[in-house]
């Protein structure tokens, strides 16, 4: 099923004349929509389409290991690195993580920037002991911690079985500009920003990644870890549980969704051919840098509480500091095409990954000014 990748032309009009700022699950290149229409009504010439394949046969064998192969690619680990297709969204494996690390007494630090690190605290405190080594949702601004401060910020027990955090918050606006500084194992959350920009996973101890953002379809989550660190889990727990146990069965432990494992895998590869997290990096940074500029020239009209050195360049936040004036922008930008704008926290959020194309961008900013000259 090897072939050379067709997913080379850049993003550019919106698909039914709709831009769709949606946090997730969001916009995805025409390329790939094209391709799995395709492969629904017949994958790989096997006169059988995708949904129907068994998860224990050839071509999805081929689906499986084309999607490892281009994940280990882009993110550049070695051998003792495992890539793993594990079922459920980022939610579920907060838990298993929790289930595999902190079952036997274990602490778990997390770092609190964001909705979705909450969302890991609460899976994680049922079953053992939780420190928050860092809060950034407290007062009128959401940070991250400084990495100029080497990890000096961060609460960090010296025996913590490991410390996550959530590289990209999405409901804030903020993320990460590298990974924590901390001796302990690190644990990532990259649902919204994997190969986005380039990203240290060698540092990492384990890095989970939902399918939904930039890498495609809901109900599967791309998880990468140091085979060492998966040897260390709770063996107290079953093996449905247990991400060694995914991984030694190469993620067809059960019935995987083996659609989103697809999905997942030509995302990745049109990733690839766009040149990789490198190049597209600069692309996202000159959209949100049209956007995150039009707040700023607004002299107050809009406003953000992302702090500055924390700015995401994938969802800008922002607000006119009235909820009524708020939906009536959220209102008027849908009858313009730019659909799921509200914020999750309040405002307006401009969700803007990897496949969504820079003339959105443009149009927003446009609507922005005239908005503002109308209501301010």
């Amino acid at each position: 099923m090897s072939r050379s990748s067709s997913f080379s032309n850049l993003p550019a009009e919106p698909r039914l004349g709709v831009f769709n700022f949606s946090a997730g699950p969001s916009h995805m290149p025409q390329e790939v929509v094209d391709h799995v229409r395709e492969e629904l009504a017949e994958l790989s010439g096997s006169g059988i389409g995708l949904l129907e394949h068994s998860h224990r046969g050839p071509h999805y064998d081929d689906v499986n290991q084309e999607a490892g192969d281009v994940i280990r690619r882009l993110s550049g680990v070695g051998d003792d690195y495992a890539v793993i297709f594990m079922p459920g969204g980022a939610t579920v494996n907060f838990a298993f993580l929790a289930l595999n690390y902190l079952h036997d007494g274990g602490t778990g630090v997390y770092l609190d920037t964001s909705v979705w690190a909450g969302k890991a605290i609460d899976e994680a405190r049922p079953i053992g002991d939780v420190v928050i080594g860092y809060d950034g949702r407290q007062g009128d601004t959401f940070t991250c911690p400084d990495a100029t401060r080497s990890g000096d910020d961060l609460a960090v027990p010296t025996d913590a079985s490991y410390v996550f955090y959530c590289a990209n918050n999405t409901g804030e606006g903020t993320w990460y500009t590298e990974p924590p500084i901390t001796d302990r194992p690190i644990v990532g959350d990259l649902t919204s920003d994997i190969f986005s920009r380039p990203w240290p996973f060698e540092r990492h101890a384990m890095t989970i990644a939902a399918g939904q953002k930039n890498l495609g379809a809901a109900g599967c989550s791309v998880v990468i870890a140091q085979r060492d660190f998966l040897a260390e889990a709770s063996r107290r727990i079953g093996p449905i549980l247990r991400f060694e146990d995914h991984e030694k069965a190469e993620s067809i432990l059960n019935t995987p969704p083996t659609f989103a494992v697809r999905v997942i895998g030509l995302m990745a590869e049109w990733t690839e051919a766009q040149g990789g997290p490198t190049a597209i990096a600069e692309r996202n940074a000159d959209k949100a840098g049209l956007v995150w500029n039009a707040i700023d020239a607004s002299g107050g009209f809009y406003r953000s509480r992302a702090e500055r050195r924390s700015r995401s360049d994938l969802n800008v936040t922002f607000h006119t500091g009235s909820a009524e004036l708020d939906a009536q922008f959220i209102e008027e930008a849908g009858t313009h095409g730019m659909v799921n704008l509200k914020g999750l926290v309040g405002g307006m959020r401009a969700s803007m990954y990897n496949a969504f194309p820079r003339q959105g961008a443009e149009v927003l900013v446009d609507f922005m000014k005239d908005f503002m000259t109308r209501y301010g």
